[in-house]
């Protein structure tokens, strides 16, 4: 007889597997959820790249990392890190707009659901087709969640082979995802040097990592003007720009604000 903490878990994983075994057609589905179980997005959000201004650096370098990946090519696990608003999550969004008709397919994965990945490798592994990216949105640990070492393992795949048709694009405001303390740096503090490596080891196994800074007022301006003509407002653009100015004083200069000012304006 098993003990009932062993039955308790037996029942968790047959109720994933049963309820996993919905309508995941492939063929009509391109974005999903991963809660407890797998769960198709019928209507995902369809970001235009071309809405993207001011980050054309940022997003060659996702494009040609998530082009070598469809072509079956070595890529990167991706990590978007930097200033909120700036466009790191649209970002990845817009390549699964872009790529889902050559076989791109992305998961969306909560942070809380982070260390049950395991659970999808075999629907990965047997969809050979289809090439996966696990998304994980503003992503980032404090010092003392057991998550932390719990998922570098995860990404290095520990005795779990990762699926060659499977990378992991996440977004963080962190650059090392968990908080750096001034004590980590004491001169006089044992282990300095192993305190900062395990805390900068998580970020590391992402093999591409890319910045995403403050704007300056002329790229915020030039995002305004942008969607300005993409909503036919006619605002003088000398009187635009005050508004808008005006309107970042409070929420900040970056792409996500440019919008807001656009929305909120009355045309």
């Amino acid at each position: 007889m098993f003990p009932k903490h062993i039955l308790e878990k037996i029942d968790i994983l047959l109720d994933r597997y049963i309820s996993t075994d919905i309508d995941l057609n492939l063929e009509e589905n391109y974005a999903f959820i991963f809660e407890e179980n797998l769960k198709p997005i019928k209507n995902f959000v369809k970001v235009d790249l071309n809405d993207l201004i001011g980050i054309e650096d940022q997003k060659e370098k996702l494009l040609k990392n998530t082009q070598r990946f469809l072509k079956g090519k070595p890529a990167n696990n991706v990590l978007l890190w930097g200033e909120k608003g700036t466009g790191k999550s649209s970002l990845i969004k817009g390549m699964l707009n872009l790529y889902y008709s050559q076989g791109l397919r992305m998961i969306q994965v909560l942070k809380h659901n982070i260390l049950s990945i395991f659970d999808l490798f075999d629907f990965i592994e047997e969809n050979q087709k289809y090439r996966f990216i696990i998304f994980i949105d503003d992503f980032s640990f404090n010092e003392n969640e057991p998550q932390f070492k719990e998922l570098k393992t995860i990404l290095d795949g520990g005795l779990y082979q990762i699926p060659k048709n499977l990378l992991f694009y996440a977004t963080s405001n962190r650059k090392n995802l968990i908080p750096i303390k001034f004590s980590d740096r004491d001169p006089d503090e044992k282990n300095i040097e192993e305190n900062l490596q395990e805390k900068l080891s998580l970020a590391e196994r992402f093999g591409l990592r890319i910045g995403f800074f403050k704007m300056s007022q002329t790229q915020y301006l030039q995002i305004v003007d942008y969607y300005a003509q993409k909503y036919n407002i006619n605002t003088p653009k000398h009187i635009l720009h005050q508004l808008a100015i005006r309107f970042a004083l409070d929420y900040g200069r970056n792409g996500r604000t440019a919008y807001q000012f656009i929305k909120n304006l009355d045309y």
